[in-house]
């Protein structure tokens, strides 16, 4: 829900697409239910809404697919701290029956899905840029250009200009919360970084280090 084309549902009872949180639904915890139902057979638009525990909340979205451009849609699910299971249409007993025109993604024929990019298949096809400058000479700017001119290669920016901007709290950066305390915040965001380089050396994907 924090960028374009992005569309959430929050434990917070909040929905969330560009970065603009409104109000929906209720707020969901540790062992509830979340179904999310995509109606693409709806006129000109594509209906999202999502139901808890069997409970229908309501439509969500309505987003034009001439504005989709044709994109689309991956579940994605972000959590912290807890275990979750999915049911794409695995499972032989639902927890909650389907609404009626709806059906599991895995029930769909392979046909009418769109598969996701797929990334490097060894180490040896793995890409990794290095940036080099001065602070403040437009690294981080080009970066973050070159990675959208190619998302084929779906590169991911590995910096504390990048961990620090995912830092938000409904949408807003946390610098804003930490006036004068400015040595905590990039202590915090220094740990991340080191963390997810080891992430990083394990995984098959292209990265963009952006550090001085």
């Amino acid at each position: 829900g924090e960028e374009p084309f992005s569309y959430g549902y929050g434990g917070t009872g909040k929905k969330s697409t560009n970065c603009k949180f409104e109000n929906y639904g209720e707020t969901f915890a540790e062992n509830d239910v979340i179904a999310c139902l995509v109606d693409f057979e709806c006129g000109e638009e594509v209906e999202m809404s999502f139901m808890k525990n069997g409970k229908w909340l309501g439509v969500a979205y309505r987003v034009r697919k001439e504005l989709l451009g044709g994109r689309a849609l991956f579940p994605h699910v972000l959590v912290k701290n807890c275990a979750i299971e999915f049911n794409f249409g695995q499972r032989e007993d639902t927890y909650f029956s389907v609404p009626p025109g709806f059906t599991f993604i895995q029930h769909l024929p392979v046909t009418e899905r769109v598969r996701g990019t797929l990334g490097p298949k060894s180490k040896a096809e793995c890409e990794i840029l290095m940036m080099v400058g001065l602070p403040a000479a437009g690294k981080t700017t080009w970066a973050v250009k070159h990675a959208a001119a190619n998302p084929s290669k779906k590169y991911n920016i590995l910096g504390t200009n990048a961990i620090m901007d995912k830092m938000r709290v409904m949408g807003l950066r946390r610098q804003r919360n930490y006036a004068g305390r400015w040595d905590v915040l990039i202590q915090q965001a220094t740990q991340c970084l080191n963390r997810l380089i080891q992430i990083a050396a394990r995984k098959k994907r292209n990265y963009i280090l952006d550090q001085v």
